[in-house]
């Protein structure tokens, strides 16, 4: 039975308390080796995820078999019980704060990924490089990230959030990860009328207060962040609220002193 359809995968359930997750031709061996290794990495850590079980492989395409998380996705409770918003944004962030409570290792840095994407993106020569110059003064903890932490990745199960998909993983600064969690939440794919914007831009905000409230960190310290955060989301981001997203990324860019973004 499938269950969902994903840009890198579909997702079945094939009995026995099990899904499987059938990769698409075009996925990297990277890619789904991160997402093994992280996985299993956060549930070694008691984080509410769900390890692979084992791989395999469906008429040639990689596979990975996973215990099935019975529940609701986190958009999907919203949409019904949109009461409950502030209470369930305030849940999310204190599972991204338990995420960046666990140290580990043998995953890439999110420095070297938002290198990689600044350079492959449509940036002028002369932003890309004072940005990487910009990253290098950051600094470099081996705190877990989640990388695609965002409403549909979450399924609320006996009341509590389990999170999903560990493909973007990554080690570094909690601050860049709780950014890209702001930034999906206000300009990631979804709907983008003006009443539904309003009301992203209020979950941003609820979201970022409930996360500094458990994490303890600072506004400074996602402010750090969010201008080469935002610029390396240039590469692949959806064009969702685009104009909205440029005047996010430009004040980013000049409150760190960094040149302007024009987009053409």
């Amino acid at each position: 039975m499938l269950l969902g359809k994903g840009k890198s995968s579909h997702v079945f359930r094939i009995g026995g308390g099990q899904i499987i997750k059938v990769f698409h031709a075009a996925v990297s061996e990277e890619m789904i080796q991160r997402e093994m290794a992280a996985a299993t990495l956060a549930a070694a850590h008691d984080l509410p995820t769900a390890a692979p079980a084992r791989r395999t492989a469906v008429d040639g395409l990689p596979a990975l078999i996973y215990p099935e998380v019975t529940g609701t996705p986190l958009a999907a409770t919203i949409r019904k019980y949109p009461y409950r918003a502030s209470a369930l944004l305030g849940e999310m962030a204190e599972l991204l704060a338990a995420i960046h409570d666990r140290r580990v290792s043998g995953l890439r840095t999110v420095n070297s990924v938002i290198e990689t994407d600044i350079n492959y993106g449509p940036a002028p020569a002369a932003l890309k490089q004072a940005a990487c110059a910009y990253l290098a003064t950051l600094p470099l903890p081996d705190h877990l990230l989640h990388g695609d932490f965002h409403i549909d990745n979450i399924i609320i199960r006996d009341g509590r959030p389990v999170i999903l998909d560990w493909a973007k993983a990554a080690i570094g600064h909690p601050a860049a990860d709780m950014v890209r969690a702001e930034m999906l939440m206000r300009f990631g794919e979804g709907p983008a009328d003006p009443v539904t914007a309003l009301w992203r831009d209020w979950a941003a905000g609820r979201l970022g207060r409930a996360y500094r409230q458990h994490s303890g960190l600072h506004r400074e310290q996602l402010s750090l962040w969010r201008p080469v955060v935002a610029l390396a989301w240039l590469r692949a981001r959806p064009s969702v609220r685009d104009r909205a997203f440029h005047a996010y990324l430009n004040r980013a860019l000049a409150r760190a002193g960094l040149p302007r973004f024009v987009p053409v």
